[in-house]
């Protein structure tokens, strides 16, 4: 593999490590999630969730011969499917009841690949678009069905992929037509 090619792909798992932790803190300092301060990001888990992503990715491009930089629902997808397989969010202490019922790597998964659409859409993580589909009387019906599909139901990273194409299309059309400079 060229050595520009090499440190490309570092740059990416860098970039999407440093997303992922940014994403956690967000929810942890700002979101009103049930139960939240039970939970911590195990790092050596989240390496994980970086490393089989960046293998996604590299086999959906040659899929689909994408040469260069992956669109935002993409990325968004991949991440998604990542997070959910490896569940990088644990207990703090090992006695806990009834943490099997709690959302927190669903809601990360959800939410960081909303991040990763809205980012695209100029003004970064937290930007208006973003502020206005949550803010939207529909869209804590959708969150709920999407955490219901990933806990409950059986889905596809492809799945996720159509899903954050879906709510790019509706929300953050640039997503759709700038490549991810993240990704």
């Amino acid at each position: 593999m060229a050595q520009n090619n090499v440190e490309a792909i570092n740059d990416r798992k860098r970039r999407r490590m440093e997303s992922l932790c940014r994403t956690w803190l967000i929810i942890a300092d700002r979101l009103d999630v049930a139960d939240k301060q039970l939970f911590e990001l195990n790092l050596s888990i989240a390496i994980k969730v970086v490393m089989h992503y960046s293998d996604d990715l590299d086999i959906l491009k040659d899929r689909y011969g994408i040469n260069d930089l992956a669109e935002a629902p993409k990325v968004a997808g991949l991440m998604t499917n990542a997070i959910l397989k490896y569940r990088p969010i644990v207990p703090k202490h090992c006695l806990q009841d009834c943490i099997e019922d709690v959302d927190i790597n669903e809601t990360l998964a959800i939410y960081h690949g909303i991040c990763i659409c809205a980012s695209y859409s100029g003004q970064g993580i937290g930007n208006l678009p973003m502020i206005k589909l949550m803010a939207s009387p529909y869209f804590k019906k959708w969150y709920h069905r999407i955490i219901y599909l990933v806990k409950e139901r059986n889905y596809t990273s492809e799945a996720l992929i159509a899903i954050f194409e879906t709510l790019c299309l509706a929300a953050f059309p640039e997503g759709m037509t700038t490549e991810a400079e993240s990704g």
